[in-house]
Order: C-alpha cells, then sequence, then structure tokens
C-alpha cells in the first residue's frame, strides 16, 4: 500500500514533467520552421518569410542570429518564419532558382517575391509591419516556384546532386581517377542518348505511323506495279560525246553519232 509520501513524490514528478514539456514546446516555437521538399507547400498558405542557406556557408551562420531572432517575432507579426537547407533540399532550391546564400523569399497567399532588402533585424520587422512587401514585383510566371517549369528545374537540381554523389563514392571509396570518372559519364551519356532517340522514334511511329503502313498490302503491290508501267524507257548506255578535237567538221561528229546504237531496256517488274 503507497503511503502519503509516495502519492506525493509522484505527483511532483508528473507536475515537473509537464512543465518541461510546456517549456520545451516554447522553445520549439522559437525557431524557424524547417521547410523541405516534403511539406514546402504549406508556405502557400498564409504569409511566410523563408530563408535559404547552407551550413558551410559563412554569410548564412552570420545571419542564423538574426533569423532566430525574427522567428521569435512570428506570432506577434502573425507571419510564418521558415528556413531550408539547401544541401539537405536541392530541388528547392532549383524550383526557387537560389543563386546566392542566404536567399530570402517573402510569400503571401502563394505569391513569391524575394527579398532583397537590409537584413539587420529591424529592417526585416519594418518590412513585415508596415507591409512594404507590395512595394516589391512578385516573381514572374516563368519563375514561379509552383510552375512546372521549374519543378523540372528541381528534377534536375535533384540528379545533379545524385550525379555529384556517385562520382564522390567513385573517387573515395573505389579510387576511380577523374579521368576514369568523366570517361564512365561518357559513356553513360551516350547509351542514355541512345536510349532516349530510340524511346523517341518509338514514340513517333506509334502517334504518327506513316500513311502507306495503313493500307491493305495488295493496294501497296497494285501501286508500285502502276508506278513501274508508268516509267520511261532507261537508257543503259552513255550519250555519245563530241570529239575532244574542236577542228573536227560536223559530218565526221554526225556520222559517229551514226555509227553509235543506243540500247534501252525495260525496268523489272516487280514479282
Amino acid at each position: 500500500m503507497a503511503t502519503r509520501k509516495d502519492m506525493l513524490t509522484s505527483v511532483f514528478l508528473i507536475i515537473f514533467c509537464c512543465i518541461v514539456i510546456v517549456l520545451n514546446e516554447g522553445k520549439e516555437t522559437d525557431k524557424p520552421a524547417v521547410i523541405t521538399e516534403d511539406n514546402w507547400r504549406n508556405i502557400l498558405e498564409g504569409e511566410w518569410m523563408i530563408e535559404f542557406y547552407a551550413p558551410w556557408c559563412p554569410a548564412c551562420r552570420t545571419f542564423q542570429s538574426t533569423w532566430d531572432a525574427m522567428a521569435k517575432w512570428s506570432k506577434d507579426l502573425d507571419v510564418g518564419i521558415g528556413q531550408t537547407d539547401v544541401t539537405e533540399n536541392p530541388g528547392l532550391s532549383g524550383r526557387f532558382f537560389v543563386t546566392a546564400l542566404p536567399t530570402i523569399y517573402h510569400v503571401k497567399d502563394g505569391v513569391f517575391r524575394q527579398y532583397s532588402g537590409s537584413r539587420s533585424e529591424s529592417e526585416l520587422i519594418s518590412f513585415l509591419d508596415e507591409k512594404r512587401f507590395v512595394e516589391l514585383e512578385p516573381v514572374s510566371w516563368m519563375l514561379d516556384p509552383k510552375s512546372l517549369q521549374m519543378s523540372a528545374v528541381g528534377l534536375f537540381f535533384k540528379a545533379a546532386m545524385v550525379i555529384r554523389s556517385f562520382y564522390n563514392m567513385m573517387t573515395t571509396e573505389y579510387g576511380i581517377p577523374e579521368w576514369g570518372c568523366y570517361l564512365i559519364f561518357a559513356i553513360m551519356t551516350i547509351i542514355l542518348g541512345l536510349l532516349l532517340g530510340l524511346v523517341i522514334v518509338c514514340c513517333c511511329d506509334v502517334l504518327f505511323p506513316p500513311k502507306m503502313n495503313k493500307l491493305p498490302p495488295q493496294e501497296i503491290r497494285q501501286q508500285y506495279d502502276a508506278r513501274d508501267k508508268n516509267e520511261d524507257l532507261i537508257d543503259d548506255t552513255k550519250p555519245a560525246e563530241d570529239d575532244a578535237n574542236g577542228d573536227e567538221g560536223d559530218g565526221e561528229a554526225e556520222e559517229n553519232k551514226k555509227d553509235k546504237t543506243v540500247r534501252k531496256r525495260k525496268p523489272q517488274q516487280a514479282n
């Protein structure tokens, strides 16, 4: 039978655990939200500020404290603060066409604008509080992260990272020299190009077959026979040539033409 002291101890532990959980949840809200390739469409609703960074980037490490401070203003400003690691999410770096680090985007109900102002905490807060994002031009439809073409760019970025990791594996783990890696990539490119060409030819042949293939075999043969009958006789010999010496008379040239006969043959009939 539990004593009163044991019961008080249990209640104290439960209260202590609840306090720890609440404090941890409060700390998590003070951190920027992690935006990945799986949940990035969440930023299409509401208002967001997204930072694209890389752990190896010195400017990103310097800016991290400012961005963490911005996350603490998220509730007051009613703006989501998030960040994306481009090394872990190469598809997003291609989809948003990130060419410099850190890059900051403002998103309002699916409308994307790239922030290029001062990166101090006070300036960022003023930018959001005063709604100065309306002064920025939205991203063009060609570079809209929601568009199909930018989705394709994201896939290319992911493929590039796969190739890079494959290259690193060949050079570090298997000890293949660089020229050997380039040779392997060249052979793979040729093989993939041939396979892609074969697929394209097959698709074109299926979608746009030649008109002659649509006719029955008998009609095709009749067309070939009719074409052969309408052809003229084929000359089997060379035409008579004039004498190389221009001093000889026309009579001798005409006499040579009469002596040379022209043999004709008929075209062979199709079996």
